[in-house]
């Protein structure tokens, strides 16, 4: 099994499900962070660390229109003996010293377990917060990075897949151990 295995595909279809259902408890002891979404009072985006100590909002739409604290980014720990990074590949890329971050850590021999934004939620992003073209590329570059590395194995998810499931309860038997 690759030390890095990333899951995309479309909104909604279980990626994240997936990895929080096959590590159960011990996402606790993982680094890195997940990407949550509420509705309730408005929409908003959180960055909560695995243990669920540290929530941090970074995307705000409480005003009616997007409100984005890239700071957030910076403050994210990439350190740990296995890393969940749920989810790469979106504004936190805009971020130079989270990019950095995330670059190094690619580059390690850190176990990953994670979800990469799809290439259309990746183009959604890009109209509804207006983002540039940097943003473009450099979604673009983590992505070939991620498809390039022997290291890495990035499945792509259909609505509720059986075998990313699978494939992630693997991925934990090898790199989990209690």
């Amino acid at each position: 099994m690759k030390r890095h295995l990333f899951l995309t595909g479309s909104i909604g279809c279980g990626k994240s499900t997936a990895i929080t259902v096959a590590l159960g408890e011990k996402i606790t002891q993982c680094g890195g962070f997940l990407t949550r979404r509420y509705r309730d009072p408005y929409l908003h985006f959180t960055l909560e660390s695995p243990d669920g100590n540290v929530k941090s909002t970074f995307l705000d739409f409480a005003s009616g229109k997007p409100e984005v604290d890239l700071a957030v980014f910076s403050k994210k720990d990439l350190r740990g003996e296995i890393l969940v990074l749920d989810e790469i590949g979106g504004i936190e890329l805009l971020n130079p010293e989270f990019a950095s971050a995330l670059e190094a850590v690619l580059s390690s021999g850190i176990p990953i377990l994670g979800v990469l934004k799809g290439e259309g939620a990746a183009g959604a992003l890009i109209d509804k917060l207006g983002l540039t073209e940097e943003y473009h590329w450099a979604a673009g570059k983590l992505r070939q990075q991620l498809y390039n590395d022997p290291n890495t194995l990035v499945y792509t998810c259909t609505q509720y897949d059986e075998n990313a499931l699978l494939l992630v309860r693997r991925w934990v038997e090898e790199y989990c151990h209690d």
